[in-house]
């Protein structure tokens, strides 16, 4: 894989939660006994337009959401203003963009990263330490394990990237309703005698400016594979897709296009879909000592389990990527961590063997992906994931 080519990509194709547009709301009140100068289009929101502390109580407004009706002493808070996205508020706070997960997780209320409203309320987390190489692809030794061995020797509120932009730019999903695939490949410049393509490959795709396609547009290129299902019940959860790559478009006709493919995660295909290209945001988490059997269950969701594993193993350990069928219906938030553990003898039961841990690095209503970032044993499908 040519990651400099793809960092490349990303770099042109950089996309960051964007903000509705929405009625103008009422006046919120930051404190229950001192109310707050309404400013900026009608909002409480402090004088310089930065963090303010709690207690205070937000008086109703119009959004999507059901956002909080107050905000907890002591708690720093922002209120969202027209034009904010979570990407601009995170660097704006928390010294990185690739932070704007951290900021998502405290407010849950939130369904939608790409979505957030004006005069909603936003709890802004304390992070004393933020890795240098946030986002940007990890030295040799961190991609290899940080999250274990080495966890104990640093700094205990060090940030560090979950996984490597392009593994998760190029990583396994399960969807829940079928992806739009009326853009696809229909050839290649070689013609039928090249039925396999990767870096450099000319393509034709199956629109062109009559179906909206624009040159310089970028697409990854997807492929389903199968249904998964749950472990136990055997009920279906979903589609597997598997990204291929990613390709540009350079010449466009009425009713089709040309393409160039940018870079490939595996072997691209006749009939592989095209879907608009989004940057991957790399959520970051704080090094620490991994689980094991003596870790406490945390009484948060243990419903969850593996259900796939990247490039249809059966079995993965540290570094590999996989699905959970927990999503953020359930809570789950890209940069949460998780424990991974079975249970010998669930008659009896005996207590759980704690397996590895896991990071989620995505999230889609039902599912989520994950990278293992510490392992005991060889975990397989079916075993237990529980957040921490």
């Amino acid at each position: 894989m040519k990651k400099g080519i793809l960092s490349g990509l990303f770099t042109l194709a950089l996309v960051t939660p964007v903000l509705a547009d929405a009625p103008a709301p009422a006046t919120p009140a930051p404190a229950p006994a001192q109310p707050a100068a309404a400013s900026g289009g009608g909002c409480a929101a402090a004088p310089d337009g930065g963090l303010q502390t709690g207690p205070a109580i937000i008086t109703p407004h119009w959004s999507k959401y059901a956002y909080p009706t107050n905000v907890p002493e002591g708690a720093s808070y922002y209120i969202i203003a027209r034009g904010d996205t979570l990407w601009d508020l995170s660097k704006r706070f928390l010294n990185s963009p690739f932070l704007w997960p951290q900021i998502w997780n405290e407010n849950r209320y939130i369904k939608d990263a790409h979505w957030i409203y004006p005069c909603d309320p936003l709890i802004i987390p304390k992070v004393d330490v933020v890795a240098p190489s946030a986002g940007q692809n990890p030295s040799a030794a961190a991609e290899e394990g940080t999250v274990g061995e080495e966890a104990s020797a640093a700094p205990t509120n060090l940030l560090i990237p979950a996984i490597e932009e392009v593994r998760l730019a190029c990583a396994d999903s399960v969807v829940e309703t079928p992806e739009d695939q009326s853009l696809f490949i229909i050839g290649n410049e070689q013609g039928e005698s090249m039925v396999s393509f990767a870096e450099r490959n000319i393509l034709y795709i199956s629109k062109g400016s009559s179906g909206g396609v624009k040159p310089g547009d970028i697409y990854a290129v997807h492929h389903e594979t199968y249904d998964v299902h749950h472990p136990d019940t055997y009920r279906k959860i979903g589609r597997k897709v598997e990204t291929n790559g990613f390709v540009r478009v350079i010449l466009v006709q009425e009713s089709s296009a040309t393409v160039i493919v940018e870079n490939s995660c595996r072997e691209m295909h006749n009939g592989d879909y095209l879907v608009p290209y989004e940057r991957p945001a790399v959520p970051l988490i704080v090094r620490h000592s991994p689980p094991d059997r003596l870790t406490p269950p945390s009484g948060k969701p243990q419903n969850g389990a593996v259900i796939d594993i990247t490039d249809d193993a059966s079995i993965a350990a540290e570094g590999h990527v996989l699905t959970i069928n927990l999503g953020a219906r359930n809570g789950i938030a890209p940069g949460n961590l998780l424990t991974v553990y079975r249970v010998m003898y669930p008659t009896v039961p005996t207590s759980r063997v704690v397996m590895g841990e896991l990071a989620v690095v995505a999230v889609r209503d039902k599912t989520a992906t994950a990278r293992v970032t510490y392992s005991s044993d060889a975990i397989m499908l079916g075993d237990r994931v529980e957040l921490q």
